[in-house]
């Protein structure tokens, strides 16, 4: 698919004053905490991470790996998985969890340099979060809601884009991309990852949209690793953009 670029109709994000970060942060993983919107709409078929004692204190449980809070990428992608798995590694991902280990390769591509997924990487300039914040009752690969997607994308990613202000935002897979696509009012983008992946937009406040299809094993059959590898090395590009000529995308901040 050729590149499309588009401005968006208005801007869908207003940026936060970092003056008091820490405290805006924290504002957000309160949020996400409280929040019950999908739990009470869909009894039975999700749960909030909070309703577990071992629930951390994060906005994303992604953010566990690659969680900085000036990003120059943020990866917005499915979800955090069922019930079964969050209560089985206590809130965190697997070492050798497959789709983490396929971004640490795409990411790699991209020239971003990360820690392997096992390890926190408080350096890298990336931040990575979900669709939806919650997790789902019975099997992993239990389809999302598009009602919990626009109901999360509302409440907790509108607000976390707009704090953490990131130049590059990726949404990857259909739920991603979805969430993506509403926060930045995309409304003439492809509303199919199957369709937009491979192709980015300029959104309304100027921040560059990608669209990627999902890593995870299945996403691989949907959209091959060459064409994902390619669509991340244009990521890359779109991020060195965003650093001095010579500068490692790295930061200590």
């Amino acid at each position: 698919m050729d590149r499309a670029n588009q401005k968006g109709r208005r801007p869908a994000i207003n940026r936060i004053d970092h003056s008091s970060s820490v405290r805006d942060f924290d504002v957000l993983i309160t949020a996400r905490k409280a929040c019950h919107i999908c739990v009470e709409r869909s009894p039975g078929k999700i749960r909030s991470c909070a309703e577990f004692d071992f629930d951390p204190d994060v906005v994303s449980h992604w953010e566990q790996w690659l969680g900085h809070r000036t990003p120059k990428l943020l990866v917005v992608g499915q979800d955090f998985g069922n019930v079964a798995y969050f209560v089985r590694c206590r809130g965190r991902d697997e070492p050798n969890n497959k789709t983490n280990e396929n971004l640490h390769r795409l990411l790699t591509a991209a020239g971003i340099a990360v820690e392997h997924p096992s390890q926190r990487d408080i350096c890298a300039p990336v931040f990575l979060t979900n669709s939806i914040l919650c997790v789902k009752e019975g099997a992993m690969n239990s389809p999302i809601r598009s009602s919990w997607v626009d109901a999360c994308s509302e409440r907790h990613l509108r607000p976390l884009i707009s704090f953490l202000a990131p130049p590059v935002v990726i949404g990857m897979g259909n739920a991603g991309w979805r969430a993506v696509r509403r926060v930045f009012a995309l409304n003439d983008a492809p509303r199919q990852i199957s369709f937009a992946a491979g192709s980015d937009w300029i959104a309304g406040n100027d921040t560059r949209v990608f669209a990627v299809g999902h890593c995870g094993p299945l996403g691989i059959i949907n959209r091959p690793w060459p064409q994902q590898l390619a669509d991340w090395r244009r990521v890359g590009a779109a991020v060195s953009v965003c650093h001095a000529v010579g500068a490692s995308l790295r930061s200590r901040e």
